[in-house]
């Protein structure tokens, strides 16, 4: 379900990158974990790439079990069934690695970084709507029943589990030593770039959004930076890196509107470098 724009400021971030830049920076990265992820987008991302391909922490049978007892929820409250989305996944992961290295519980990394950024640095073509999360941390042997009940035992947590807006999830289950770190996230996926951004700007890069909701018409996209002040916008589907002004990074968002009614959805993070 699309969530109401009741204001000239987006609540979200992108970062853009040239792709020979981006990919490069990834390439190059190693894992190391004891400062948190790289500061910039592209060294966030390399980073995050190389910690989950080299780890071995993840317990994938436990992600799959809470994947089905959500959706078994799901169904028992008449609810749609998740989907379970790959860059989700990733971003569950990374969170949940990052915790069961760096010996911390919470929303947000050391760094500061939610959920949110994690999936908009992440997936480069989500346009979200809505997102949610839950996080708990229990004993390593902890069945995926247990930990699903310990996700059922917070009120919030609850009602993120059977909420009918969201439509995909990701999981991330992280041992270390002897705790369990487990990241569920949930978010309302109301369309998708036609292709993936890349995660440096350079030269002008076009894109075309593409919503779910046949009646819903595109109005333009805004540029935001951290504080949510907004850098730049336009009814153009194009941009370059000096459409980022004197930000590094910066949120892109999408204006839909359906009569009189502007609502807005969450696209990728994008940076100059």
């Amino acid at each position: 379900m699309l969530r109401f724009y009741d204001t000239l400021r987006t609540a979200s971030l992108l970062a853009l990158a040239a792709a020979g830049g981006a990919l490069a920076a990834q390439a190059e990265a190693a894992c190391d974990l004891s400062d948190g992820y790289g500061d910039t987008l592209t060294a966030y991302v390399g980073e995050v790439d190389a910690c989950l391909a080299s780890s071995d922490a993840f317990a994938a049978d436990t992600e799959d079990a809470i994947f089905a007892l959500t959706n078994e929820a799901r169904s028992q409250k008449g609810t749609d069934a998740l989907e379970r989305r790959a860059s989700l996944d990733k971003a569950a992961r990374a969170h949940a690695l990052d915790m069961a290295a760096r010996n911390y519980a919470g929303h947000s990394d050391l760094e500061g970084r939610g959920h949110v950024y994690r999936m908009r640095a992440i997936d480069r073509q989500v346009l979200a709507g809505a997102t949610g999360a839950n996080v708990v941390v229990m004993k390593a042997d902890a069945s995926a029943d247990e930990v699903y009940e310990m996700i059922r035992a917070d009120a919030a947590n609850r009602k993120n589990l059977t909420r009918d807006t969201f439509t995909d999830t990701g999981l991330g289950v992280a041992r270390s030593g002897d705790q369990l770190y487990v990241v569920q996230m949930l978010t309302t996926v109301d369309g998708e770039l036609d292709s993936p951004l890349p995660l440096a700007l350079a030269d002008a890069t076009s894109f075309r959004p593409k919503i779910n909701e046949r009646l819903f018409r595109t109005a333009g996209w805004n540029l935001t930076d951290e504080s949510g002040n907004r850098v730049a916008g336009s009814s153009l589907m194009r941009m370059n890196a000096d459409s980022l002004g004197t930000v590094e990074t910066a949120y892109l968002d999408f204006l839909v509107e359906l009569d009189a009614d502007t609502y807005v959805l969450k696209g990728p993070l994008v940076s100059r470098q």
